[in-house]
């Protein structure tokens, strides 16, 4: 899978945790993408503590 597609998933779940807000969509792409990102940067490091994200 993709960084794009993780964004989109993962935008995707704040959105329906926020109760699927109209208008809001720029705003959760943002935020999933800063968390994504922020992901990927520390992959050397191995997964954060409680990421629900992991390689492999």
């Amino acid at each position: 899978m993709d960084k794009e597609e993780l964004i989109r998933l993962r935008a995707f779940e704040i959105w329906i945790r926020e109760g699927m807000p109209e208008g809001r969509e720029r705003e959760h792409w943002l935020q999933a993408r800063r968390e994504i990102e922020g992901m990927f940067e520390s992959e050397d490091d191995g997964p954060a503590p409680g990421s629900r994200f992991r390689n492999g």
